[in-house]
């Protein structure tokens, strides 16, 4: 087997959420099966960093047959940071910004991963020279390696007389320049509908969830074939101009925690507009995000083709990783809105910005958070988050129900290789957050009805999909028999409460401040109360290298002063895409 010497600085595009690579990566975390404190809860993971680490886990003698199928999968996904070839000698590096060369000096002996591991005959010349890619090509300055994208999907859900369905195109393609400036785009073209309770949120909020734009389809065959007609594009560039920082711009969004859910920052709202500076110091990682957001959508305000407003968020987190079982981690964002321009005393990248905030007057939205891990026992993994919008220690110890007392918690645990069998993993997760939490009070000015400086970007809560005034307990359990067969199954019950038309009890964040309900005895669930059970199970077998086909089936009822019947069944079909389920 063979040895590798890790930079903890070197950056690369990050992997996107809803990879397996995720999954694996927690997998051999808990299992301990190598070291990995240079990791963080920073969730969009690093391609080169997580292919370092996975050699190290490949030289493990622990790991089963099941645990190398996972780690192929993921050499062969990101094969240009694999070596060309296998030496016995100790090469030295000279140039230790370089994003393939890995710090002063490399190890490697006869035996191991490489890129020759998967290079096979290609399809008609050119195509598929390795399992993992379309089209590649590399030399000495310049590398890039292409791959469609793809996902056709169809899902009939009882009550609902419209044809469920998606039909995803696109292509996707990272680059590198001189092994030192990366690049990474994703371009997708969209025809789909959506299940009614998805449909219920669309026509509430005005927008798609995790899209932007949009416009209505029919088909000019079936009648019934209705939808959206939507555009997605992904795109960053990122290099490192010293050593332990790496620069990233582009249009993309961002994940922090260990959960399924984030009630910090997450992933479900649309692409925005970020710099983004990452910054690794002995066992610390630091990064600061700077964006531009929307505060709504043009659908929302009726704003046809004109240029919507603005408003902009800077947040910072900072985690410690002393080893590899524990991790805490600090955050802290404020989102605002100026005329035209950004808040450059926000440009500070280490002060605390409630100080900058108090000091012009206290116009913004600031949100603090705590994130933590801890690894035991070689199967559980024990996580959680806490979020504060505002807080008053008094009025929580008379649980008078303030209506400001505005915070959120989440708690949850991973249980790797349930009972000792091979590849199952449990995973449990509660989620609450107060209402009102992440809403603000300044409103637009072409719509008071939607406040500007939440924590939202094209009408998408940046936390939880729920936004606010929510209760739910998630059980997901995921199994893989076999190779390229995965089972999933997630349970799910959730409280919440919605709203009247013209009432404002705490959920929807979009709403400003000035119209809440009531003072005092404000509580979760407050309002209609909606509560939600579901289960739904997935399968996906991969026929191909990350081309799978997928069978999914949902039983869920939605329950206020009537009961609806929101089941489902159906499958499709997908290549180099996440299977996303909209499951809240």
């Amino acid at each position: 087997m063979f040895g590798c010497w890790i930079d903890s600085t070197a950056q690369s595009p990050y992997i996107l959420r809803g990879d397996q690579a995720y999954h694996s990566y927690d997998r051999a975390e808990i299992l301990k099966l190598a070291d990995t404190s240079l990791i963080s809860s920073i969730n969009n993971f690093n391609r080169k960093e997580l292919i370092s680490y996975f050699k190290k886990v490949w030289e493990n003698d622990d790991i089963t047959q099941k645990d190398k199928y996972d780690l192929m999968h993921v050499f062969s996904d990101n094969y240009e940071f694999l070596d060309d070839h296998v030496v016995e000698k100790i090469v030295e590096t000279k140039d230790e910004n370089s994003l393939f060369r890995s710090g002063d000096q490399e190890e490697t002996q006869e035996e191991g991963i490489t890129k020759n591991t998967f290079l096979q005959t290609p399809i008609l010349k050119y195509f598929y020279k390795t399992p993992a890619n379309l089209l590649q090509l590399e030399t000495p300055s310049f590398s890039v390696f292409v791959n469609p994208v793809v996902q056709v999907a169809y899902h009939h859900q009882v009550d609902n007389d419209n044809i469920v369905f998606q039909n995803t195109r696109g292509i996707e393609a990272r680059a590198y320049i001189d092994k030192k400036v990366y690049f990474y785009t994703q371009l997708i073209e969209n025809q789909r509908s959506y299940l009614s309770y998805v449909e219920d949120r669309i026509q509430k909020y005005k927008t798609l969830p995790g899209q932007g734009s949009w416009k209505s389809y029919q088909s000019t065959v079936l009648d019934k074939l209705t939808g959206y007609d939507f555009f997605n594009a992904k795109a960053f560039v990122g290099f490192n101009p010293v050593k332990s920082i790496n620069v990233e711009f582009g249009h993309g969004n961002h994940f922090i925690g260990n959960g399924l859910r984030s009630l910090l920052l997450s992933d479900y709202a649309h692409n925005y507009l970020y710099l983004k500076f990452n910054t690794r110091i002995w066992k610390f990682q630091y990064q600061n995000i700077f964006a531009e957001l929307s505060p709504t959508t043009s659908i929302a305000i009726g704003n046809g083709d004109k240029l919507l407003p603005k408003k902009y968020s800077a947040s910072h987190y900072l985690s410690f990783k002393p080893n590899n079982a524990f991790e805490l981690g600090v955050f802290e964002t404020v989102v605002f809105a100026r005329k035209d321009h950004f808040e450059f005393q926000y440009l500070n990248p280490v002060i605390f910005y409630r100080a900058i905030e108090h000091t012009i007057g206290s116009p913004d939205n600031v949100i603090l958070g705590l994130n933590m891990k801890w690894n035991t026992l070689k199967h559980f993994s024990f996580y959680g988050q806490f979020v504060m919008d505002e807080f008053k220690l008094s009025e929580v110890k008379k649980q008078s129900g303030w209506w400001a007392n505005k915070f959120g918690v989440q708690a949850g645990f991973k249980y790797i290789n349930v009972l000792g069998i091979d590849h199952l993993d449990m995973q449990v997760e509660y989620n609450a957050v107060r209402p009102y939490t992440y809403a603000h009070r300044d409103t637009l000015d072409v719509s008071s009805n939607y406040s500007i400086a939440n924590y939202s970007h094209s009408n998408q809560p940046l936390a939880h999909p729920l936004g606010a005034n929510f209760r739910e307990l998630i059980i997901l359990a995921r199994y893989k028999p076999f190779n390229r067969l995965y089972i999933q199954a997630k349970g799910l019950l959730t409280t919440y409460g919605d709203d009247r038309p013209g009432e404002n009890w705490g959920g929807n964040i979009l709403l400003p401040l000035q119209s809440i309900e009531m003072e005092y005895g404000n509580f979760i669930g407050q309002g209609i109360k909606t509560k939600v059970m579901a289960l739904n199970v997935d399968l996906s077998y991969e026929i191909f290298h990350n081309y799978f086909i997928d069978l999914q089936g949902m039983w869920r009822k939605t329950q206020t002063d009537i009961s609806k019947d929101q089941h489902y069944i159906g499958g499709g079909f997908r290549v180099n895409f996440a299977n996303i389920t909209y499951d809240y």
